[in-house]
């Protein structure tokens, strides 16, 4: 079974990558009465790395790792690599994207240089005009998805701190990409969910799938949109990512979970206040809740703002903190 298993992880490498990669400079172009068209499905790149030397490998080094299948849709597949210097890193094999080689590549490279503690670090890529494969690096504690199970299953504490904590490296990390100083067109995220916001050693949140929805197929990327964070007019823009981080802070507020349910929180949340069961609605952990609700009530906020009041929660965290009735009560009075 192990040699099976074995052969099976070095047919998945092999089909991640469609060339070598080059250690020395091509050598000359034939005479011209030689030259041969290159067609574009033809198109290959080596792989291009974002980081230092002393993490960057071969596709020969790829092609003799050990991976394990992660998860697979219809038009990607994630993998985790472990390399023979046991380095770990999670590639994500992109089939059929709508992408010049050139976009591509430029888009990669603007995403690659990004630097932002909330978002995760794009390590390299591979392009070819039949598939792209990118690098991260593997994030063991898994994401605020398999945190949030946990929770719910009682494997674990899922402490207010820590919710606040996460919510404002998310803002922080989607201000980031909406409103930093430079004159590059904006990339809207599209996709923000549990299970793509990954967390890091600390805990701390990391935006993952970031830079690459805009060249999916509109119509295989419909399958995926329709989901539980998806704003009404179901289009990417900073909008339709604040109202996907409110449902996340709804989350946070009713232990309750969205990605695997796809129960319709926000609509839910308000047909209990609206009941006035109130004590139904907040998680048993949850303080001081009020300033979190109005956040989540209110998807029009933009970014900044949306920083800002999150960040007062905060900052409040050593005061003493009303029950959750009361500061809803007060916020709906408002």
């Amino acid at each position: 079974m192990k040699a099976i298993k074995l052969a099976k992880e070095k047919e998945i490498l092999r089909s991640l990558a469609q060339s070598p990669a080059k250690t020395s400079p091509p050598p000359p172009p034939p005479p011209a009465n030689d030259v041969e068209e290159v067609k574009p499905d033809e198109r290959q790149s080596e792989l291009v790395f974002f980081v230092g030397e002393e993490e960057r490998f071969k596709m020969e080094d790829l092609l003799e790792a050990e991976a394990d299948l992660q998860s697979q849709g219809l038009c990607s597949s994630l993998y985790k690599v472990k390399l023979k210097n046991n380095a770990v890193f999670a590639v994500k094999r992109l089939k059929k994207l709508q992408v010049s080689f050139e976009d591509f590549g430029e888009t990669m490279s603007r995403i690659g240089n990004l630097g932002h503690p909330n978002i995760l670090p794009l390590v390299g890529y591979n392009s070819t005009n039949e598939e792209k494969l990118l690098i991260y690096r593997y994030q063991s504690n898994g994401s605020l998805l398999t945190l949030q199970d946990n929770y719910a299953e009682g494997k674990r504490d899922f402490p207010w701190k820590l919710r606040i904590s996460i919510a404002v490296g998310i803002a922080k990390g989607l201000n980031f990409i909406y409103h930093r100083s430079n004159d590059e067109e904006i990339i809207p995220h599209g996709n923000i969910k549990p299970s793509n916001i990954l967390l890091n050693e600390n805990e701390e949140p990391l935006i993952s799938e970031y830079g690459f929805s805009k060249f999916l197929d509109p119509m295989r990327a419909s399958l995926f949109n329709s989901n539980g964070y998806t704003a009404p007019e179901k289009s990417p823009s900073e909008q339709a990512d604040v109202f996907s981080f409110g449902v996340i802070l709804l989350e946070f507020l009713t232990g309750k979970t969205v990605e695997k349910s796809g129960l319709d929180l926000p609509r839910w949340v308000k047909s209990m206040v609206r009941e006035e069961w109130t004590g139904e609605v907040f998680d048993k952990e949850l303080t001081n809740v009020g300033i979190v609700w109005h956040i989540s009530q209110r998807t029009g906020l933009a970014l900044p703002e949306v920083v800002e009041k999150i960040e007062e929660v905060v900052h409040a965290q050593e005061d003493v903190s009303p029950s959750p009735i009361s500061s809803v009560a007060s916020g709906q009075q408002e």
